[in-house]
């Protein structure tokens, strides 16, 4: 894989939303696509304060900006922004991505598409599991209500630091798709025996993320063989939470593949192009997280 990119008078711009973005692995992944599909965009890294969320869009409307991508802490805000939402993204509240279609501003959430498509990559579909998520933030919003619409799970239970909160998004979870979803916070009494019988379990909160790589969202003890262990995290490659989940036996996956998916399934909206995986290489999208 070659990062090398012209820009040139005709380029038109895509960029990241979010705060923190210097962590963040999609400019390589986009302009990889750009260069190697000779396509004229180039992606490039936006850092939003979130106070200065209003601002950023105004900018994307005034410079035709072709698309953008949205991350933390953005994903659940940018949603009042969008003149037209898709389906999903009015369900979950939460835009990952944006694009300019008749001059209106249009917000979707890739996100889904990209954690099943992982999972599937991986041979661990989400149909019939017992499913634990951690976090009540966007990510967290964008899978539980996603994975509630498709009506395939046995059942599902959100986990937080803070009751009233995850409380709050299991609620509209169960609103919004008509499953019961039980919401617990990490010192409830009843977390052992959800774990026993969870046998998918998504971290969907930035513990352990860098570089505060020495801490994890989940005490050890709550893992078992039994269990598939997926990290929507991506730097570092491999978190606490999922070297301690693999010591006890677990199926363990990185976010690395869903950030992937996720994006090209946003390419095909800014560009109409199905850009193909296989020009892509996991070793040096990895290798570019180690270094």
């Amino acid at each position: 894989m070659s990062f090398d990119l012209q820009i040139k008078g005709s380029t038109r711009i895509v960029c990241l939303f979010g705060y923190p973005v210097s962590h963040s692995l999609s400019p390589q992944i986009h302009n990889h696509a750009f260069r190697t599909l000779g396509l004229p965009y180039v992606y490039i890294p936006v850092e939003v304060p979130p106070q200065a969320l209003h601002t950023a869009v105004y900018a994307f409307r005034s410079f035709s900006f072709a698309g953008a991508n949205i991350t933390i802490p953005h994903k659940v805000g940018m949603a009042r922004y969008c003149d037209t939402l898709s389906e999903l993204s009015m369900c979950t509240g939460t835009v990952n991505t944006i694009y300019m279609s008749g001059g209106r501003l249009c917000g979707t959430t890739t996100d889904p598409e990209g954690f099943k498509r992982a999972l599937q990559w991986a041979g661990s579909p989400v149909d019939k599991r017992n499913v634990v998520i951690l976090g009540n933030g966007g990510t967290s919003r964008t899978l539980s209500i996603a994975l509630a619409l498709d009506r395939k799970l046995n059942s599902l239970t959100l986990v937080g630091r803070s009751i009233e909160k995850v409380a709050a998004l299991a609620s509209e979870v169960t609103n919004v798709s008509g499953m019961p979803v039980q919401a617990l916070c990490f010192n409830d009494k009843n977390l052992a025996e959800v774990f026993r019988r969870c046998d998918l379990l998504v971290n969907c909160t930035s513990v352990g993320m860098h570089p505060r790589t020495d801490q994890t969202p989940l005490p050890s003890q709550y893992f078992h063989k039994n269990m598939t262990v997926f990290d929507s995290i991506y730097n570092p490659l491999k978190t606490r939470f999922l070297q301690e989940a693999e010591s006890a036996g677990c199926r363990v996956q990185n976010g690395l593949r869903m950030l992937l998916y996720q994006a090209l399934a946003s390419l095909r909206l800014w560009t109409n192009v199905d850009v193909p995986e296989e020009i892509f290489s996991i070793e040096e999208l990895q290798s570019l997280i180690a270094g």
